[in-house]
Order: structure tokens, then C-alpha cells, then sequence
């Protein structure tokens, strides 16, 4: 049975990269210039880290995998703060060439001492009583990664917040701040990579997850609210039953499993009862959200462009 810890954490992955895939589209699709496509490129990555950590949470008993999901999650987010902080060099017009150049080349290193096994080593799994995770091994590299890690970032952050109390106009101020306050919590997500490395804490996975749940409804807001980026949501009747498809899926599948955890046992665990109450309660739990989110997205809308 998977403890609350874990089950909290993956469903803040699934959320987050449901919202992070959601946001990427929308910058792609809108996007033309340089900041697009490094923005769009952060949230790939980000995109895998959530993944992975689902995958880490769903698959927590196959020791194997958990190795190479470590891999999968820990040597392309190495990239993360030269995306951040090349990113906020060109969204506020600054010229530091030498800078971008010095913030990818130590990325860059980082990815090939990881890839030649010096760097980011995975060896086996940490066995928590709460759950298990892949172990990172200590290197000597590790300080001087943290500093790789915050000061591109925390930079980042300060040109953001430097360019919102230069802005032309309310909005620009506004996008900037959206943008700043986003970078710095998920950059302080990375807390979550302290149980990989040994320590046990087990609230800073799901703390870790939470933030970039946060900085998702951050940049989401912005967008909806302040048009950030230039995106214009629009807003399609379709995209409404997609959305209750999904929380279907998603209630049957975990009352399903916390049905099959708790009372399978005592009535089999492929009894059809269990499917059938687990749909039932879906059905229940979608019939007023299904009501309240039309009427939510209709009013919200109602002054703005809607497409139906």
C-alpha cells in the first residue's frame, strides 16, 4: 500500500504535468520570438521532471526502473538554469552575451560529467519507510552544482523584478513580477532532490512538487488574467468535456485503487463491485463539478474573446 506521502506526490506530479504540457502548448502556439522557445524549452524539462516523479511514485516497487527514471529526470534538468537564465536575458533586452555563453558552457559540462559517470551518479535505491527512491551518490562536484543551480537562477529572478520597476506600463510591470515570483519558487523546488541524496525528510518530495504546482498557476493566472506572453485563451466547448474526461479518468482510477488496497482483499480484488462502485462514485463527483465549471468559464469569460 502506498503511503500518504507518496500518493500526495504523485497526484501533484500528474496535476503538474497536466498544467505544465497545457502551458507549453499555448506558448508554442503563440510564440514566435527567442524568449518563446527558451520559455517553451524550460517547461519540457519541467515537463519530465514531473513525469518522472509520477513515474517514480507509480512504479515505486520496481527497483530497477527507479534508477533509470533517476537518470531520466536528473541529467536533462541540469539544463534548467542556463534555459531560466538565458530566457531573462532576452524577455528584458539585456546584452550579456558573456554571461549566457559561461551559464550553458557550465550546464553543459555538468550534462557530460554526468553522461561519463563522474556527475549525477545513480546507484541503487533508497528503502524510507514512507517509500523509495533512486540514490543519488555524494561527489565533490555537489556544492559547486548548487551554485550552478541558484545563482543563474536567483540572477534570473533579479533582472525579472529589476524590469518590473522599470516598466512602460501596469501590464508589463505586471508580466514581469508573474514571471519573477514563478522562477522563484520553482527554484526552489529542487528541495525535493534531498531524498535522493539521503536525507530523510519525507515532506520535501511533495513540498518540492507543490512549488512547481505553484509556479504552474502562476504563469497559468498571468496568461488568463494579463495576456502574458500575448497568448489569448480561447476557450472551446470541447475543451470543457476534455477537462471532465480527464477528472473522470483520474477519480475512477484512484478510488479504484484505494478501493482494491483497502477492502480487495475481502472480496476479491477482480470483483466486478469494485469497478462499478468506483464509477459510480466518479459519476457522482462529475455531474456538479460538470455544472459549476460551465458556469465558472462562462462567467469568467463573459467580457473576454470565447470561442464555443
Amino acid at each position: 500500500m502506498a503511503s500518504p506521502i507518496l500518493l500526495l506526490t504523485a497526484i501533484e506530479a500528474g496535476f503538474g504535468f497536466l498544467l505544465t504540457c497545457t502551458i507549453l502548448y499555448l506558448v508554442l502556439s503563440r510564440g514566435r520570438k527567442t524568449y518563446h522557445f527558451l520559455f517553451a524549452a524550460f517547461l519540457l524539462l519541467c515537463a519530465i521532471w514531473d513525469l518522472g516523479t509520477f513515474l517514480l511514485v507509480a512504479r515505486n516497487q520496481h527497483f530497477g526502473e527507479l534508477e533509470i527514471i533517476g537518470y531520466l529526470i536528473g541529467v536533462p534538468c541540469a539544463f534548467i538554469p542556463a534555459l531560466i537564465f538565458h530566457f531573462a536575458v532576452e524577455y528584458t533586452g539585456r546584452r550579456l552575451t558573456w554571461a549566457v555563453a559561461l551559464v550553458w558552457g557550465i550546464c553543459t559540462l555538468f550534462v557530460v560529467l554526468s553522461l561519463a559517470g563522474l556527475y549525477w551518479v545513480v546507484d541503487g535505491v533508497y528503502s524510507y519507510a514512507w517509500g523509495n527512491v533512486f540514490r543519488v551518490l555524494p561527489t565533490v562536484l555537489g556544492p559547486w552544482v548548487m551554485l550552478a543551480w541558484f545563482v543563474p537562477n536567483l540572477a534570473a529572478c533579479w533582472m525579472l523584478f529589476a524590469a518590473a520597476s522599470l516598466a512602460a506600463s501596469p501590464l508589463e510591470r505586471r508580466h514581469s513580477l508573474y514571471i519573477a515570483w514563478g522562477l522563484l519558487v520553482i527554484t526552489f523546488a529542487v528541495v525535493k532532490a534531498g531524498v535522493v541524496m539521503g536525507v530523510d525528510i519525507p515532506i520535501l518530495l511533495p513540498l518540492g512538487m507543490l512549488l512547481v504546482d505553484v509556479f504552474n498557476a502562476i504563469i497559468g493566472l498571468a496568461i488568463i488574467k494579463d495576456r502574458l506572453f500575448d497568448i489569448t485563451v480561447f476557450v472551446k466547448k470541447s475543451a470543457v468535456y476534455s477537462i471532465l474526461g480527464g477528472l473522470l479518468i483520474f477519480v475512477y482510477s484512484f478510488t479504484e485503487h484505494l478501493l482494491i488496497t483497502y477492502i480487495g482483499k475481502r472480496i476479491g480484488e477482480e470483483s466486478p463491485l469494485l469497478h462499478f462502485v468506483s464509477i459510480g462514485i466518479g459519476i457522482a463527483v462529475l455531474i456538479p463539478v460538470k455544472s459549476r465549471l460551465e458556469r465558472a468559464i462562462e462567467g469568467y469569460f463573459a467580457q473576454r474573446q470565447v470561442q464555443f
